[in-house]
């Protein structure tokens, strides 16, 4: 069988796959309401959250336009603070859903002028903060989210978060930092199977939510009221990914049973790991600023022009091994490595010798007298 070694789906714990193999439930039984109920505790205790929670049947996108569809009103301005790829697609949703959008591109690994921002702030009218925590497409952690948090509640424009590739991988804490709103999935640093996102939306802005859904609503099965008041009641709207609400909770208990700050060292650990594995001239770490590298996404230049990435995603997996390539305009010179699910230090020190092996094999290919690695 295949390893998967990116950044989402992932190797899935065991706790987890036991999930699946539970009996299917009505979604309106006492079962279920138990397994929903304690679905969004648990969730809501890895993030420190309080406020209403959202699950959905569905991936992680699912949440994050459910998150700005639920909380954003047409004609409202949101500053985007976009280091890749998924910054420019929740500037794409908020252009689709009306809204004024100012766009901060930060290069990945450049920290954040908060000074800046706050100029920005105080220059436009602006309602809303949105940006990514771990920004998949390059590696890039936001270290500056709790700093980012508190200034955007200072002028009153509450921080919406991506946290679909750092929720319980990367220090999170909902209510003490006071973001706004948090979506997350299943298939990422928890270590469940995809099927399931969800939106954790903090108590002072639950009231909010239910004016977009009564003024400016969204479709339905993306109004994050309708879900809230249903996941209260331990009910859901629609017919929900049973089974793996079953999984989702294996894993979450799983996390609850080692430590939230366990988990999060675990990633940082295997993150750690790759890093120091790939030492070779002919990949260097996208994010040179370690306290910007995630503990989630690891993330690799080809330094030759004439090696592509698709070639070493291809060999890998000849081997059993899965990684990813990069993803946009400089897809062909990165490759990308998922750090989570049920992998071990000891398996990505394999990887590493493996993309080393390949790399070796490419270059003696191109040139036969080269003496590389």
């Amino acid at each position: 069988m295949p390893r998967l070694f990116t950044p989402g789906p992932v190797e899935p714990y065991r706790e987890a796959l036991e999930g699946l193999l539970k009996p299917v439930l009505s979604h309106r039984s006492p079962g279920f309401k138990e397994v929903i109920l304690g679905v969004a505790e648990k969730l809501s205790m890895v993030s420190r959250h309080k406020g209403g929670v959202a699950i959905f049947a569905g991936s992680g996108t699912l949440a994050t336009e459910a998150m700005i569809y639920g909380l954003v009103s047409s004609g409202e301005g949101v500053l985007v603070i976009s280091y890749g790829v998924f910054g420019e697609r929740l500037a794409e949703s908020l252009f689709r859903r009306g809204a004024r959008v100012h766009i901060h591109r930060v290069d990945p690994g450049s920290p954040l002028d908060l000074g800046y921002i706050e100029d920005l702030l105080r220059r436009n009218k602006i309602s809303w903060i949105i940006t990514t925590h771990v920004e998949t497409s390059y590696g890039h952690r936001v270290s500056e989210l709790r700093e980012l948090s508190k200034l955007a509640n200072s002028l009153g424009s509450p921080l919406l978060l991506d946290a679909v590739s750092s929720f319980a991988g990367e220090e999170l804490d909902i209510s003490g930092w006071g973001l706004g709103a948090v979506a997350s999935c299943s298939q990422k640093a928890l270590g469940a199977p995809p099927g399931v996102s969800f939106v954790l939306v903090s108590d002072y802005l639950v009231e909010k939510a239910k004016r977009v859904s009564r003024y400016a609503p969204p479709p339905r099965y993306m109004d994050l009221t309708l879900y809230m008041e249903e996941i209260e009641k331990g009910s859901t709207p629609f017919t929900p990914a049973i089974n793996l609400l079953h999984s989702l909770e294996g894993a979450l208990d799983r996390i609850l049973r080692i430590g939230v700050e366990k988990n999060i060292e675990m990633h940082r650990e295997r993150a750690e790991v790759i890093y120091k594995s790939i030492d070779t001239p002919l990949l260097t770490p996208l994010i040179r600023d370690k306290s910007h590298r995630a503990n989630t996404v690891a993330v690799f230049k080809i330094t030759d022009a004439s090696i592509r990435a698709s070639e070493i995603v291809e060999k890998l997996a000849g081997q059993g091994m899965i990684i990813a390539r990069g993803i946009g305009e400089n897809g062909e010179r990165l490759i990308r490595i998922g750090t989570m699910g049920n992998i071990s230090t000891k398996d990505l020190e394999e990887l590493a010798e493996k993309i080393k092996e390949i790399l070796r094999d490419i270059a003696r290919g191109k040139d036969p007298t080269a003496s590389v690695l």
